[in-house]
């Protein structure tokens, strides 16, 4: 890439990244200590932690585990991050990425609890862009110790999974305390104006 860069563009060199999963079975079988050298930057891909393939409603971009509710938290942003860390990556080199939607649970009595359907969405069943969000009727609920929000209708009885200005703000304050290299989003085309009194998640964390 630098020789091409160099016979190409005249110069200069280009970006090498990747985006690489934030769930345990999937993270440790990459080669990182040999693959990082060769990296400018890691987009890591901290949300989908549930979604149709779970067997319960629960958070899609926790950053921590929950105590008190584990069923609710297979995964969580922090011991991705920490293995990562231990795997000698640079933490300026990590991007820590984060959902512009939520997943839908319907049928459910909340995080953690079993499930059936997902109840529509934006442009798949149970994907809603974040400017949709919350849906009619439903009340918004933040966990800070995990790290996690989610509207819940008591009527209509579904869950949606996502992150809210709230969570991105502790998000926000976790990048810097652990020294990462920035923020990511998927996707952007999800996100509110920056204008828009509801709040725009890039405007708040940037």
């Amino acid at each position: 890439m630098d020789a091409y860069a160099t016979a190409k563009l005249g110069g200069g060199r280009l970006l090498l990244s990747i985006a690489v999963p934030c769930v345990a079975e999937n993270y440790q079988r990459l080669f990182l200590k040999q693959m990082e050298p060769y990296l400018d930057f890691i987009n890591l891909m901290a949300y989908d932690f549930t979604g149709p393939w779970s067997s319960n409603a629960g958070h899609q971009a926790n950053l921590y585990l929950s105590t008190s509710n584990p069923v609710s938290t297979p995964h969580n942003v922090d011991s991705a991050v920490t293995y990562y860390l231990n795997q000698s990556i640079p933490a300026n080199k990590l991007i820590l990425g984060m959902p512009a939607y939520g997943r839908s649970f319907a049928n459910t009595a909340g995080p953690g609890t079993p499930y059936s359907g997902h109840g529509g969405g934006t442009w798949e069943n149970g994907v809603w862009d974040y400017k949709v969000l919350p849906q009619p009727e439903a009340t918004v609920y933040l966990d800070r110790k995990i790290g996690a929000s989610w509207s819940y209708g008591r009527n209509a009885r579904v869950m949606v999974s996502y992150d809210t200005p709230e969570v991105q703000k502790i998000k926000t304050e976790y990048i810097l305390s652990k020294g990462l290299g920035g923020a990511m989003w998927w996707e952007t085309s999800g996100d509110r104006k920056v204008d828009d009194p509801k709040g725009s998640l890039i405007k708040t964390v940037c």
